[in-house]
């Protein structure tokens, strides 16, 4: 499961993006992106061609993991290469726009399977049963890493572009139904989960719980901070520049934290005590915490930007884009984390409903801290046309 946003981008004037706007963007990532779609298109036609009736469900469910990963790998290996600047064209943000479309259909698919699933439970083999289960609940958790990526590309699409004021519309077009898709997305795969926790009714984590109760601590002080700060005309570029700091070095907090589940849950089993499901939750009612306060930067940025220098201004705007790029990357983590939790549980059955609890109620967070990023960022683009910085 998951969802939605990530990096720093330079000052630029009105005469510098127009001079760059004559340069096309970079062709090498419109095809990159194009190809990975047709990769995406690809896993969707293979898991539509999946028959759950036969004898065999493992092996195609596994060939199905092995591709769904490596479109994972392939998508994070065109983030990481972003760099700026970056000039954007209709062509990469459409190209943008199906990735998600396509991205949809393949959670889609996993639902219905699922749901396949679920009706041939009584006539399976149990052994037969539980591979499916873990390996569409594997699917599944790829399939929003996936999702995640490439709305964490999204942002940084924007953050680096030098054409923002040019193709403002078009951006915003774009990230909405980036949004709206990652939101459908989210719900195809906490569907789908759902449907896999109601055919188990099985029979192990406590190792987590300092970690995550950490991080929420480091979280609430950093929300903290951020609602301390006051911006006026004259500091808020240096005050947003820390602010944007002590962030960074939170994501990095929270991106150890799941590099340690990970490489912990990678050959081992877990019993998930409730107290985890509590920490999850509260993490994901922190974020709600600073996107609350970005949005409260960006009203006060728009209050006071007729007093306020371009350079200043610009400034300041960029860092409140950076700084919802990286929550939108906390959120991301921390709903993996999660999903990583869930799928090495052995007690998942003991745990269902307060699994779906904690569950609903983090996706319910969630969405409201990516519906707040976004309107902070749709006002951060606006000013920068308004006052054609």
């Amino acid at each position: 499961m998951k969802r939605t946003f990530s990096n720093p981008l330079r000052a630029l004037s009105l005469l510098t993006a127009l001079c760059f706007a004559a340069l096309p963007v970079r062709a090498d990532l419109l095809t990159e992106l194009q190809n990975a779609n047709g990769s995406a298109s690809a896993l969707k036609s293979q898991l539509e061609a999946i028959n759950l009736g036969s004898s065999s469900v493992c092996a195609p469910l596994l060939a199905a993991n092995n591709a769904a990963r490596d479109l994972v790998n392939e998508i994070t290996r065109i983030d990481s290469g972003l760099a700026a600047p970056l000039q954007v064209d209709a062509d990469l943000l459409a190209a943008v726009d199906q990735f998600t479309l396509t991205t949809l259909g393949v959670a889609n698919e996993a639902l219905h399977l699922s749901m396949d699933l679920q009706m041939l439970s009584s006539s399976m083999n149990a052994y037969t049963l539980d591979d499916g289960i873990t390996a569409i609940l594997a699917l599944s958790d790829d399939i929003g890493a996936m999702a995640d990526r490439i709305s964490e590309m999204a942002d940084k699409i924007l953050i680096m572009s030098d054409n923002i004021g040019l193709m403002a519309d078009r951006i915003l077009q774009t990230q909405q139904l980036q949004n709206e898709n990652v939101a459908l997305t989210q719900g195809s795969i906490l569907q789908t989960q759902k449907n896999l926790l109601a055919l188990l009714a099985v029979i192990n984590t406590d190792s987590f719980n300092s970690s995550l109760t950490g991080l929420k601590n480091s979280g609430d002080l950093l929300a903290q901070r951020m609602e301390a700060v006051t911006l006026t005309p004259w500091t808020m570029s240096m005050e947003l520049d820390a602010i944007s700091w002590d962030v960074r070095q939170y994501l990095g907090e929270v991106e150890y934290v799941y590099s340690g589940i990970q490489a912990d849950t990678a050959h081992n089993g877990l019993y998930l005590s409730a107290d985890t499901l509590v920490a999850l939750g509260d993490l994901s009612l922190m974020l709600r915490s600073l996107s609350t306060a970005v949005s409260g930067y960006i009203v006060a940025i728009g209050g006071a930007q007729a007093m306020t220098s371009d350079p200043t201004l610009y400034a300041s705007l960029k860092s409140v884009l950076q700084l919802s790029a990286d929550i939108g990357v906390m959120a991301n983590r921390i709903l993996e984390e999660a999903d990583v939790i869930l799928a090495m549980a052995d007690n998942i059955g003991l745990q269902a409903d307060q699994i779906l609890a904690t569950q609903q109620s983090m996706n319910i967070n969630i969405a409201a801290v990516q519906a707040s990023l976004l309107a902070s960022q749709e006002m951060a683009v606006a000013l920068i046309v308004q006052r054609e910085l």
